[in-house]
């Protein structure tokens, strides 16, 4: 046994860089090393007095057994209060006890260490690892560990949702019993970038559900050492099933049509591209099928856009149902459809294709009670032969379709090199036609339309006439569609409108008999929400002119449009006084409930029923039914298109009120109508 008081073992206990104390047989301290009274902060005799008052036992981690008679260690960790920092510190003590010759215990050897900061450390440790082990399992995204042969050591519970197994059944399992072996050498190239860079993907590939099902991923992982030197995945495991449901949604709105189910204008366009190039590799011909329905607005006026809407989706189907497998069909917008047909031996076969797509279409479309009828008009361009690009076939066959329908309904038309010239003639026209006023090159003449019975001018009609610097006069049919087109009708219109209100003006003025002046109207005009007719009414007080002194000359058309546009402008014009005048009557679709909900004045016979007119003639017939429906509803009639005295004397027997004709005189300039008013110059008397 060593002597404590020795000063050898003094100088030696004080080296010792831990905190030695020496208790006896009472439990108190009877000595202290150097490094035991600096961690006490007391030196001497004070420390020892203090000592035992200062130390709180938190707890014995291995309590020594005095009892058994052995040497025996024991470990505990003591509470200090730091008067200097003014905070706790723990200790921890191993002790050792000492016993005499008697067996006796004599001294208790204590050696104690500051783990206050190491207690910090582990406390902070604890709680970041509870962090972590919540964020782990709370995780959306599916975390898991595995050795680099697969197998599957940790995951979170997301991980187990995405794969349909437990916890259990997923540490059972072969890496390949999740991964199909379709990507066997997908996942060799990110094992290659796992082990060169540390890391791998994003990579996307698919898991085998527990049900059978695959289930797309998005994976990114990356490469860690474990504490027993072994290389380990962590890997983040995406689920993007949704992603793909929306990603697949977001390309059919940007594709296809999502009213009929068919590719829509750009994704037409795509595979006409495509199919350009294969044919032009192949060396085979393909044709493109430009489909309208004829007359479609009546369907959606008469029966509500829903109604329209059902149509076209049966035609779709129709459509499909008609067409080969090889086939291509789209639809671009409204009621246009457009095909292609990808083989064929000839254009007869064409010409077959598309008369039996045009008979499907045609017959009954059956909603309910409902039975509607429709038709359509197809134009068809070729490549080769008719373009080589896919804007300019698709612009051919629409081409071709005008001229289908020009030619009445229901029909087909192939592309030829006419369309084209004509297509640019009619946009030459219409940029002409933008310059045409600004450079004042429009004229207004009057025609004549006398009483039958008396043969005065009581009435006429303004037509437009363009003075074309090259062309010379051109007739408003031949550039009115083309301004319709364009949309400079608009203005054209109310130029009309101006003129014809300041000649009836001038002629006041010069003393000529007053007359009631017809005015045409565009359709177009009329569907366009503006407020033109109030120029008008405010033009008319400006003049001091009455509004009946105009008669506003319409096609048979405008009255199914029952748009509230469009009825709130024909009302509009009741109210300001201005006569109605239904122009070409007999060639369109007017009924009898039309004429009654509107105020019209004037049924205006089309020249076509007034050509053929003899006595007993089936034209004659006509006519007269018509005067007599007329007259039935109180509407006076304009004969249009008399050119012989037979004519004249035919209608006014059948008791027609007007005639205007070559007959009474031919349009004229403002000049010539104007001496005629104030000669007085009558025609044939009846």
């Amino acid at each position: 046994m060593f002597n404590l008081a020795d000063d050898r073992v003094r100088l030696l206990l004080d080296t010792i860089p831990v905190a030695l104390s020496l208790e006896d047989g009472n439990g108190r301290r009877v000595s202290l090393n150097r490094e035991s009274e600096a961690l006490w902060g007391e030196a001497g005799p004070a420390a020892l007095r203090d000592l035992a008052a200062r130390a709180i036992p938190l707890r014995s981690v291995q309590p020594c057994d005095c009892a058994a008679g052995d040497d025996c260690c024991g470990e505990r960790e003591d509470v200090i209060w730091d008067d200097e920092r003014q905070a706790c510190r723990t200790l921890r003590t191993l002790r050792r006890a000492i016993f005499d010759e008697h067996g006796q215990l004599r001294h208790m050897l204590n050696a104690s260490v500051d783990i206050t900061e190491s207690k910090r450390l582990e406390l902070e440790l604890r709680d970041s690892e509870k962090k972590l082990r919540g964020l782990f399992e709370l995780c959306p995204l599916g975390i898991a560990l595995t050795t680099m042969d697969g197998a599957y050591l940790e995951f979170n519970e997301a991980f187990c949702r995405i794969c349909g197994y437990s916890p259990d059944e997923i540490r059972k399992l072969d890496y390949w019993a999740l991964t199909p072996r379709k990507y066997a050498e997908a996942e060799q190239i990110q094992l290659r970038s796992l082990l060169e860079f540390g890391h791998y993907g994003p990579y996307e590939k698919e898991y085998i559900r527990k049900d059978g099902c695959c289930v797309p991923l998005r994976l990114t992982g990356v490469l860690l050492q474990g504490s027993d030197g072994k290389s380990y995945i962590w890997s983040i495991i995406e689920d993007v099933t949704e992603q793909r449901k929306s990603q697949e949604a977001i390309w059919r709105h940007a594709n296809f049509d999502m009213m009929t189910g068919l590719p829509n204008r750009r994704m037409f366009y795509e595979r006409l591209e495509r199919d350009i190039l294969s044919s032009a590799v192949e060396e085979r011909r393909l044709a493109v099928i430009f489909l309208d329905f004829d007359n479609f607005k009546e369907i959606n006026d008469a029966f509500g856009h829903d109604k329209g809407d059902e149509v076209l989706r049966e035609a779709a189907r129709r459509l499909k149902s008609h067409l080969r497998e090889s086939d291509v069909i789209g639809r671009l917008s409204g009621d246009e459809f457009t095909l292609i047909l990808r083989s064929f031996r000839d254009d007869q076969e064409i010409d077959n294709v598309v008369q039996r797509l045009l008979a499907t279409l045609s017959e009954p479309y059956r909603f309910g009670a409902d039975i509607l009828h429709a038709s359509a008009s197809v134009g068809i361009a070729v490549y080769p032969d008719d373009g080589a690009a896919a804007d300019e076939l698709i612009r051919h066959a629409d081409q071709a379709m005008y001229e289908a329908k020009a030619q009445g309904q229901g029909r087909f038309s192939h592309f030829h090199r006419e369309l084209q010239e004509e297509a640019s003639h009619r946009s030459r026209m219409a940029m002409e036609l933008r310059h045409a006023l600004v450079e004042k090159q429009f004229r207004l003449y009057y025609q004549p339309i006398v009483a039958l019975d008396s043969g005065e001018v009581l009435k006429a009609e303004a037509l437009l006439r363009w003075e074309h610097p090259r062309l010379g006069l051109i007739g408003g049919g031949d550039f009115i569609p083309v301004a319709e087109q364009a949309g400079s009708i608009h203005a054209i219109g109310q130029w009309v409108f101006e003129e014809a209100a300041n000649q009836v003006a001038r002629w006041d003025r010069a003393g000529c008999p007053p007359i009631q002046l017809g005015i045409n109207r565009s359709p177009v005009e009329f569907r366009r929400p503006d407020n033109a007719l109030d120029a008008w009414t405010t033009q008319l007080a400006q003049l001091g002119l009455c509004g009946s002194r105009f008669v506003v000359e319409i096609t048979e058309g405008l009255l199914v449009e029952q748009t509230p546009v469009v009825r709130g402008q024909l009302e509009q014009l009741g109210r300001i006084g201005s006569g109605l005048a239904l122009d070409d009557f007999g060639t369109g679709y007017s009924s009898l409930s039309y004429l009654r909900k509107f105020d019209v004045d004037f049924l205006k016979i089309d020249r076509s029923f007034v050509q053929g007119l003899a006595p007993g003639s089936e034209d004659l017939a006509l006519c007269e039914a018509m005067i007599v429906m007329a007259e039935k509803l109180g509407i006076k009639v304009i004969a249009e298109g008399i050119e012989t005295e037979q004519q004249r004397d035919l209608l006014a027997a059948a008791g027609c009120h007007f005639g205007q004709g070559y007959w009474f005189g031919r349009p004229m300039p403002a000049e010539a109508f104007t001496r005629r008013l104030l000669q007085g110059k009558g025609v044939v008397s009846a």
